[in-house]
């Protein structure tokens, strides 16, 4: 788990954070999908919010998720139409996962969360 400052630098710390983490698991078919996503939801956590996110990634079985907490109940909404002053940020969180929901947290604050869709890992070309 990665605790982020709310701050304009969290999305790059997210993003060098799944990276490192994919590398270590040796996915490199989920990093596109886990930076958008992790970077999508802890946008909307500093924008929405005013706590500080914490990022977990998941690997179990072969299932990817990529999960925000934060300390605000209020759970995390998909209109069904874009608003002014709103992003994409979970249409394309939702565009992009197998599924994705938010529930709440024992400490009372939510977390929302993403599965990736599984896709084939392309093969390597090995080098002479």
């Amino acid at each position: 788990m990665q605790q982020l400052a709310a701050s304009p630098q969290a999305s790059a710390l997210a993003r060098s954070f799944v990276g490192r983490v994919c590398a270590e698991w040796d996915v490199p078919e989920h990093v596109e999908d886990a930076l958008m996503i992790a970077t999508e939801l802890v946008e909307n956590a500093i924008r929405h919010t005013t706590s500080t996110p914490r990022l977990r990634l998941e690997l179990r079985r072969g299932v990817f998720t990529v999960a925000v907490a934060d300390d605000d109940p209020r759970p995390a909404v998909l209109f069904e139409l874009p608003r002014p002053g709103h992003g994409l940020g979970l249409r394309l969180v939702a565009q992009t996962s197998r599924v994705w929901g938010c529930s709440g947290s024992w400490t009372g604050g939510k977390v929302v969360w993403a599965v990736l869709a599984r896709r084939r890992r392309s093969s390597r070309v090995r080098g002479r």
